[in-house]
């Protein structure tokens, strides 16, 4: 009796680390998307749509849904476990391990938003920032998820499935990834919905890489994705809303040389 009961006080605590990872996720992007609210009413002097057609709901249902399914994952007994025994055909620990490029293509989906702004912007397609403005998104998209992402391997303090460290959940190559993919959803998504699906394929294969190695479960990997995608969602709510309250005034660049390295911020008058 004194053991199932440690079991369970143990999966009660892990759970609670959980959910405590979610209310971090949600209340991140919720505190942007409020601030960006009153960004937009001040302007448009409220908006007539319905709260749940907005697009604060909308762009926050998927990952969501992926954070929820993380924890459905850890709330029953041996899926998570089970998941990986099938899922790690490329033990990193193994002699006949392929390298797949998981550390590389992370970074590919931002890449290729840099490429075919460029390439396309010849045949008259635009993408949705200047260089400069998409350039500061990204970078604070990266911040942002490496913010909740660091803070909540602390908290939670899982054990890898190799038994390396204790910093499995979230997996930050996903969340890397994800960032990059919904950037360049963001800006050139508008296009085709073929450049977003290409961005989100290369995401989901980085996911599919970290748990093939062994170094993810699955839910981790799932936390991941949600973690982007919403970090990413918040820096675009926020910097448009702050835009938007300076429409043409306000002029925002990073500065770097060998002396110094900051951001320039003009406001016209």
């Amino acid at each position: 009796m004194k053991l199932v009961s440690q079991k369970m006080n143990n999966r009660f605590l892990i759970m609670r680390k959980h959910l405590i990872t979610l209310l971090i996720i949600i209340f991140s992007s919720s505190l942007v998307a409020q601030n960006d609210t009153l960004f937009s009413d001040s302007i448009h002097n409220h908006d007539n749509l319905k709260w749940y057609k907005s697009k604060y709901i909308k762009q926050s249902i998927v990952p969501i849904g992926l954070a929820a399914s993380s924890l459905t994952i850890l709330a029953i007994p041996n899926l998570k476990v089970n998941l990986q025994n099938k899922l790690n055909w490329n033990n990193q620990a193994n002699a006949n391990y392929i390298d797949l490029g998981d550390d590389y293509v992370r970074y590919a989906p931002a890449v290729a938003a840099y490429i075919l702004s460029d390439a396309l912007s010849d045949y008259g397609f635009r993408s949705k920032h200047k260089f400069i403005d998409r350039s500061l998104i990204l970078t604070a998209a990266y911040i942002a998820s490496d913010f909740v992402v660091y803070n909540t391997k602390n908290i939670v303090k899982e054990t890898r499935p190799d038994g390396a460290e204790k910093t499995s959940m979230p997996s930050q190559h996903t969340a890397m990834a994800f960032v990059a993919a919904t950037f360049l959803d963001h800006e050139l998504g508008h296009i085709s919905p073929w450049i977003s699906v290409g961005g989100y394929a290369a995401a989901s294969y980085v996911g599919y890489a970290r748990i093939a190695r062994n170094a993810h479960f699955t839910s981790d990997v799932l936390m991941g994705a949600a973690v982007g995608i919403l970090m990413t969602n918040a820096t675009y709510w926020a910097y448009d809303g702050v835009m938007n309250l300076f429409p043409g005034k306000m002029t925002v660049s990073p500065i770097v040389d060998l002396q110094q390295k900051g951001v320039y911020v003009c406001y016209k008058f």
